[in-house]
């Protein structure tokens, strides 16, 4: 009975002690003096590889004492996602700091800011295939130029038009990546406008009518990208089918495409730029023409000490122009502001508002916004 007490003491109390001594290894650098670790393969077997493992495939359960399990370095899908910046926050301030488990300690007291950002690059280099891009280049999402990042997200976008006759058109989106360069999209378009009419006697009249909006599958390909040059680009075809409400003006009918090549470019202390340019092609010009369309955005990410919570102040040019006789080209400017709700980052808000450049008097102004949710990092409860 006593031999039995004592093996279930045992088991019970090993892996806190395993779990503590990790945890220690953090402060103290149990297994050495780590300040003259320069390397980053050495620091990481120094402070890492102890629940990560020499390969970073992480270490069993028994051996490492507690429950959550290490993520795979060696999975591209997962090590490529992020910056390098997100991996070195976490190292330094310890899983909290991005809502993660709290047995990832920190090593800000332990380890410099370059030795954490050596071994954050040595462990990057896990991920054996090249062909996927960084997660560097997972620029924050502006309100009209599309990305040229491959993403799992879901959203929904929102622009409202309140001069009258007012409008307020919405959209889910849910997208997903497909292996390492690609990405399919889908979009449910719907929202509720002003109409304008007449009554029996010839006075004006407007009602609110509500509809659904004609259905888009997108398909993304990414066809180069160069960290050291800090630029990507993509390609996109968008197919929208007729099946929005036609009585109300939420759809005229007819198939249509928009094809576009989108670039990303990163510079230097956290500064972007990201450009767009395609068609949108009529399947009945009767209806509506083709057209043309020119958007950019040039922002700044913001963090604190380069790795707290992301403010990402932008400004959009946006240009379209109808391709028949007399069209006019049309120029908006839209300046806005994406912020991360969560502390994994992985929920933010996106706000702005569309001002007209040509035809002000014309055209109105808008109001948009968005909200998204990049489900890979985390569920809409996790990351608080």
């Amino acid at each position: 009975m006593a031999r039995r007490c004592l093996l279930a003491g045992i088991a019970l109390v090993l892996p806190a002690l395993l779990a503590t001594h990790t945890l220690g290894r953090a402060e103290a650098g149990a297994d050495g003096d780590w300040s003259a670790l320069r390397d980053g393969r050495a620091v990481f077997e120094a402070a890492c590889a102890s629940c990560h493992g020499v390969r970073g495939t992480g270490v069993d359960r028994a051996t490492r004492g507690f429950e959550t399990d290490p993520p795979d370095f060696t999975d591209c899908k997962f090590n490529s996602r992020e910056p390098k910046n997100d991996w070195v926050g976490v190292a330094t301030e310890g899983g909290p700091l991005k809502g993660f488990d709290p047995m990832m300690p920190a090593f800000g007291e332990a380890l410099t800011r370059a030795q954490l950002e050596a071994a954050i690059a040595y462990t990057k280099g896990f991920c054996p295939e090249r062909h996927w891009p960084p997660g560097e280049f997972n620029l924050p999402k502006a309100l009209n130029t599309g990305k040229a990042f491959p993403e799992d997200e879901a959203g929904w976008s929102v622009v409202v038009a309140p001069e009258s006759p007012a409008a307020v058109d919405a959209k889910l989106f849910v997208a997903r990546r497909v292996g390492a360069r690609h990405q399919l999209e889908a979009l449910i378009p719907g929202g509720m406008r002003q109409l304008e009419g007449g009554d029996d006697g010839g006075r004006p009249t407007r009602r609110w009518a509500e509809g659904a909006g004609d259905l888009g599958v997108a398909w993304k390909s990414v066809l180069w990208h160069d960290l050291a040059a800090g630029t990507i680009g993509s390609a996109s075809l968008e197919v929208f089918l007729p099946t929005g409400d036609e009585a109300d003006g939420f759809s005229d009918g007819r198939f249509a495409f928009e094809t576009a090549l989108a670039v990303g470019q990163i510079f230097p202390g956290l500064g972007f730029a990201q450009l767009q340019g395609g068609a949108e092609l009529s399947t009945d010009t009767d209806v509506a023409p083709h057209g043309v369309f020119w958007r950019g955005a040039v922002g700044r990410t913001f963090r604190r000490a380069g790795i707290g919570r992301a403010w990402s102040p932008m400004v959009e040019l946006l240009g379209a122009k109808e391709l028949t006789d007399g069209a006019k080209l049309e120029w908006d400017v839209v300046p806005q502001m994406q912020v991360a709700l969560s502390r994994r980052q992985h929920i933010r808000l996106g706000a702005g508002t569309a001002l007209p450049l040509t035809d002000a008097g014309e055209r109105p102004w808008k109001a948009q916004a968005y909200i998204v949710w990049d489900w890979y990092d985390g569920g809409l409860g996790e990351g608080w």
